[in-house]
């Protein structure tokens, strides 16, 4: 995506020259915790894994940010610094907007108007996956990601560690439920594959799930 084809290009273009567009390889850190960034990033290509890291090492995913995003030390601006990572999770291409050209940007309503309702929505977003970790049992969450992450009847994933890391579980947890599902044939289990055997089963496990998750069509709603 070119920076003109975003949605952002219109209330942006004066600042052209002011704006720095940099590419990140997969796995390269945008930012670390500690780290600070002056201004914030529109991401143009690829996607953003953001994540805490704790002094033991143990690392907590904050969220996923895909392409026609806004990402950056963006809790800095309310003074909640979250002290997060920002790292490429593939090839990515970054539109950067410098502090003292946001700053002229936040007297643009258009602008504001975009800035805000991206992030808040993510926020939300946020907030909503942290309440189904309490509302729903870890296997009624893992059988909904299956059936929303399936093709075909068939889950691929990268690793387990990589499954952990995006269910926010333990690996002890992750395998605990996996075996479940196995022995009850609900899934079969092929390297990297879980192959889909009784669908009505996930289904039915899954369905507050489904029901909590789904977009309700109300007039009542921010549009950009």
């Amino acid at each position: 995506m070119k920076l003109e084809d975003t949605v952002i290009y219109h209330s942006i273009k004066k600042h052209m020259d002011e704006i720095e567009i940099y590419k990140y390889k997969k796995g390269q850190y945008i930012s670390s915790g500690v780290e600070s960034v002056d201004g914030v990033f529109f991401i143009l290509e690829g996607i953003v894994r953001v994540e805490c890291m704790t002094k033991y090492g143990k690392s907590f995913l904050v969220d996923i940010v895909p392409e026609d995003e806004f990402v950056g030390k963006i809790s800095d601006l309310y003074d909640q610094s979250l002290f997060c990572d920002i790292i490429a999770e593939n090839s990515v291409t970054l539109a950067k907007i410098n502090a003292s050209t946001f700053k002229i940007l936040q007297n643009n309503p258009e602008f504001l108007n975009i800035f805000f309702f991206k992030t808040s929505k993510r926020m939300y977003n946020m907030y909503k996956k942290l309440i189904m970790k309490d509302l729903f049992r870890f296997e009624e969450l893992f059988a909904h990601y299956i059936l929303e992450n399936s093709k075909d009847d068939i889950f691929k994933f990268k690793s387990i560690y990589s499954l952990c890391h995006l269910l926010s579980t333990s690996r002890k947890n992750l395998y605990n439920t996996i075996n479940k599902f196995v022995e009850k044939k609900y899934i079969e289990k092929k390297e990297n594959t879980f192959i889909i055997k009784d669908k009505d089963a996930l289904i039915s496990i899954s369905k507050y799930v489904k029901e909590y998750t789904r977009k309700d069509e109300k007039k009542l709603k921010f549009e950009l």
